[in-house]
């Protein structure tokens, strides 16, 4: 992966990385709000020599200062801490005590710092205080040269006795600067690796650089509504990404729209039926004549997002001699045409594989503009290749976050060895390609001219077929 590739993984899973800083802050703060305070309180000595008779301070000087690194050990000796636990009434140990404590002599000086770190500002104050004062004593005793006379070395107090105002630990400052650094680190990591990992098709890019594919369009989710969608043929982002599906599809043929169009996927979930409906119902709304064609005779759904019931539908044509005139219902204000699948068959694979399955297929073109036929998935049965021979084009849904990379190839092989007219593809459950900045008009008349909206008439003008005569549109009684 180079510099675009990560920064790549970073846009796409921000929210991932955004989470992963938010729990690095929230656990900064439980735990710095969790963490007992602690205070350190600090005592100052200076150690100074006593021999007026030595006449060289500057000799005196780096005695003192040789001495100094031996008292800071001395400090924490339990013969110091000894008599600080005597004090002060404390309920310890000089070893427990001696934990609290340390000593050390600033460099090139004759200075012991003292400090004392304990859950309370005054007993800190108070047991650095008291070991200044246990020292200096104890450092009198050694250091006397002889009985009566006055020690070598003598150590006096010249700071400490205010209690800290404010707890040495934790630091919410440090804390917070830590969560943060660490919950961008986990995230920026976690986001590429996922990145890499992850083999899901997410956009069209995607779909187009693995499959080598077109990419025809990019389809929103639907929005919650009627499954009667000819009715909500508005303004919206999903019918505004629909129509340029149609205008692209009808390019990508050559010769215009295809006669017969199957919609079909490489597993269940991904969109396909509902691709199908509303890309029917969008060429529809131009004025051509559309039959749906629900040909999934293992698990129909088209019937129930219609709201259909009690057509004897595909298998009824092709088993029960019933008129395939009398199997079509008018749905969406007469725009559309819908062949359910009806009944399931035993066997729908040879039912679909069989000669009355293509000759059907050629009376619903020779019927209508364009016929659009619900597939059932590629990989999951061997219906799909077989529709996708009888038809004059393939369009292949890909649903974003969802549909793998190995599937989508392996599908899109499966159509290649049938020999299939695949037109290309098409992404949904993602934003719209180049509508991203897209707002419905404040003004209902367009600034330039568009054809007229024959959404909600009765009856759309009658359509001229190949020859130039005019078919009557057909509908169940």
């Amino acid at each position: 992966m180079d510099l675009h590739d990560y920064l790549d993984a970073l846009r796409r899973r921000w929210r991932f990385v955004m989470a992963c800083v938010l729990l690095g802050l929230a656990g900064a703060v439980a735990a710095t709000a969790l963490m007992p305070r602690t205070y350190t309180a600090t005592a100052q000595l200076f150690i100074a020599t006593s021999d007026e008779n030595s006449g060289d301070a500057y000799q005196g000087g780096l005695f003192t200062q040789q001495r100094v690194k031996s008292y800071t050990r001395i400090v924490t000796s339990p013969a110091v801490l000894d008599g600080v636990i005597t004090q002060l009434g404390l309920h310890t140990t000089p070893g427990l005590l001696a934990e609290k404590i340390s000593a050390q002599a600033p460099l090139d000086t004759t200075l012991v710092d003292i400090r004392v770190k304990d859950g309370s500002a005054d007993r800190a104050q108070a047991i650095a205080d008291a070991t200044a004062g246990q020292f200096t004593k104890y450092l009198a005793a050694i250091e006397a040269s002889s009985v009566g006379a006055p020690p070598l070395i003598k150590a006096s107090v010249v700071g400490g006795s205010q209690p800290p105002s404010s707890p040495t630990s934790p630091r919410p400052g440090l804390n917070v600067a830590i969560g943060l650094v660490a919950g961008i680190a986990v995230g920026a990591t976690g986001a590429v690796l996922r990145q890499s990992l992850d083999t899901t098709i997410r956009t069209a890019a995607d779909l187009s650089g693995w499959l080598s594919l077109t990419t025809l369009g990019t389809v929103p989710p639907p929005a919650r509504q009627r499954a009667d969608s000819a009715r909500h043929l508005g303004t919206t982002r999903r019918t505004e990404a629909l129509s340029q599906l149609r205008t692209r599809l009808t390019f990508s043929a050559g010769n215009g729209i295809p006669d017969s169009l199957l919609v079909s996927s490489a597993r269940p979930g991904e969109g396909r039926t509902r691709t199908a409906i509303d890309l029917a119902t969008s060429v529809a709304a131009t004025g051509h004549r559309v039959i749906l064609l629900e040909a999934d005779l293992r698990r129909p759904r088209l019937a129930a997002e219609l709201g259909l019931h009690g057509t004897p539908g595909l298998t009824g044509a092709l088993t029960r001699n019933t008129p395939l005139y009398a199997a079509l219902e008018s749905w969406g204000d007469g725009l559309i045409r819908v062949l359910p699948a009806g009944s399931a068959p035993a066997d729908p694979n040879t039912l679909l594989s069989s000669p009355g399955m293509a000759s059907l297929l050629r009376s619903l073109e020779a019927d209508a503009d364009l016929v659009v036929v619900d597939s059932p998935p590629l990989l999951s049965f061997a219906d799909g290749a077989v529709l996708a021979a009888m038809t004059q084009g393939v369009l292949l849904v890909a649903r974003a976050g969802k549909t793998r990379r190995d599937d989508a190839v392996r599908a899109l092989d499966t159509l290649t060895a049938v020999h299939a007219p695949v037109l290309g593809a098409v992404l949904t459950g993602t934003h719209a390609e180049g509508l991203a900045d897209w707002q419905p008009p404040r003004s209902p008349e367009p600034r330039h001219p568009e054809p007229p909206d024959r959404t909600g008439e009765p009856e759309p003008a009658p359509a001229r077929a190949r020859d130039g005569a005019t078919v009557p549109r057909r509908h169940h009684e």
